[in-house]
């Protein structure tokens, strides 16, 4: 008896299982690393606030909601999306060139 081929007797659905796993990772390291690029200072309060409020919006006072707001506001909105199609697409896509941070 011969060994099982991989792609045609194994179903499509388990081939494919670990890749949305696998993306999901990848969209976190991204995150994660623009999470990083916000000042310190910036990163503590938005935990201060979320912790205090859970996460919820309506536990949050309308400053709170401000300071969300504008600290969300100083992410690089273009190069996280840029690099969060990079980190899915599994071949280079012309014009999604990452760039590293000066500093």
């Amino acid at each position: 008896r011969r060994p099982p081929r991989y792609d045609r007797d194994m179903p499509l659905m388990r081939r494919f299982r670990a890749v949305p796993w696998l993306l999901l990772i990848a969209a976190l390291q991204v995150l994660w690393d623009h999470w990083h690029r916000i000042a310190e200072r910036d990163r503590a309060r938005v935990a201060q606030i979320l912790r205090s409020s859970k996460g919820l919006p309506h536990r949050m006072s309308q400053s709170e909601r401000h300071e969300i707001v504008e600290i969300a506001g100083r992410l690089d909105h273009l190069g996280l999306g840029r690099d969060l199609a990079s980190a899915a697409t599994p071949f280079p896509t012309p014009g999604l060139r990452t760039k590293k941070p000066k500093g």
